[in-house]
């Protein structure tokens, strides 16, 4: 999408505090932070602003060796092709645009878009989810490829691969960055086919991150993974961290920092390696396909609408799931409108589904409420 004239002066400006950052990031993060809240008029980063600020002013946290490392460990022209893309093009311009759909459309417009190119993988782990869709399943190029455009006409610039593992199509992957140099990618890997020359790849593209995953150490992986998993990755840690291309992110439990469940297009969907256009990646219901709809068809489905009308799930953001937080919420959409099983091997009834999770939903909210009625009296 072309950027108006509006939108290329604040690129510019958030472009040239960037480089003026790069001088002394110690002093000038926070200078950053201040800019990004100027520029944020209509305030849709809040929260998101104050918990970074927050974050980094603690020198003794995770967060600021999150920061440092970003400098420290990170080649300069990736660092900076990432956050043009992710902060500029992702954030600050295209939060716009897809507030302009949703307000036109009545619906959601996610943020980040997960898809699973194929849902082959060359491990076997113990208890993958994954392991559960058919072997063969690849999402064909052009679909994939078109997910990224349609996204893109809405707003949507990242782009966060799953399985399967998605490096079995490591060619393609480069293919869609290299056409879509304005988008962010990642993808949750198990490392083992990165090599010397797609790590290469990946400094050359610049807008690519693999974000890899272990159990613990040596013992922990291979014991689920296989024996000589954990070596592998760790290798390819080396070659990544060799080519200043490896950081350390983290996340979960962000439910009171973005108001509750992000699923159902909200601020994300997912699309599995059959192209069913599912509203989270552990709900495996749906009743669009990316086949047969675009993903605006999509988003105003019965099944996302369900989303749309129905977030947050619970006022209490510490439990936004509706499966796995508040049992019955999830079914009781599913039941209204007859979205379909996306489980291609077992599928299984949502009331089934949603029945295992009532013991430990009402366990957690039991401390999840404690825990926010401290939180609000704060």
């Amino acid at each position: 999408m072309g950027k108006t004239i509006k939108e290329n002066i604040k690129s510019a400006a958030i472009k040239g505090i960037l480089s003026y950052l790069d001088s002394s990031p110690e002093e000038n993060i926070p200078k950053l932070i201040n800019a990004v809240e100027m520029l944020d008029r209509n305030r849709d980063l809040e929260s998101q602003i104050r918990v970074i600020r927050e974050s980094f002013m603690d020198k003794s946290g995770n967060w600021h060796a999150l920061f440092e490392s970003l400098y420290a460990d990170i080649d300069h022209g990736v660092r900076k092709k990432i956050f043009e893309n992710f902060v500029i093009n992702a954030t600050l311009i295209e939060l716009g645009r897809q507030k302009d759909v949703k307000e036109k459309n009545g619906c959601n417009v996610p943020w980040a878009i997960l898809l699973d190119p194929a849902s082959s993988c060359n491990l076997n782990c113990k208890g993958c989810w994954a392991a559960e869709y058919e072997e063969n399943l690849n999402l064909p190029i052009h679909l994939w490829n078109s997910v990224i455009w349609q996204g893109k006409a809405h707003g949507t610039l990242v782009y966060l691969y799953s399985g399967g593992e998605p490096l079995v199509r490591k060619t393609d992957i480069v293919q869609i960055c290299e056409e879509h140099n304005d988008c962010i990618f990642a993808a949750f890997t198990n490392a083992t086919l990165i090599d010397e020359n797609f790590a290469n790849d990946i400094l050359r593209m610049k807008n690519f991150v693999p974000i890899i995953s272990v159990e613990g150490f040596q013992e922990e992986t291979d014991s689920r993974r296989g024996e000589g998993v954990y070596a592998v990755a760790v290798k390819a840690m080396e070659i990544l961290k060799r080519k200043k291309l490896l950081f350390t992110m983290d996340f979960w439990n962000d439910g009171e920092y973005v108001q509750g469940c992000i699923a159902g297009g909200r601020s994300y969907l997912h699309i599995n390696a059959n192209g069913d256009i599912e509203p989270c990646a552990f709900i495996h219901y749906s009743d669009s396909n990316i086949k047969e709809k675009t993903l605006l068809e999509a988003y105003k489905s019965l099944l996302f609408m369900q989303y749309y009308d129905n977030q947050p799930f619970n006022e209490n953001h510490l439990r936004p799931c509706p499966l796995l937080d508040n049992p019955g919420r999830l079914s009781e959409m599913i039941e209204k409108f007859g979205a379909s099983s996306t489980d291609l091997q077992n599928p299984e009834d949502v009331f089934a589904l949603s029945a295992k999770c009532e013991h430990s939903a009402d366990k957690w909210s039991e401390v999840a409420d404690r825990l926010w009625a401290e939180r609000q009296q704060q």
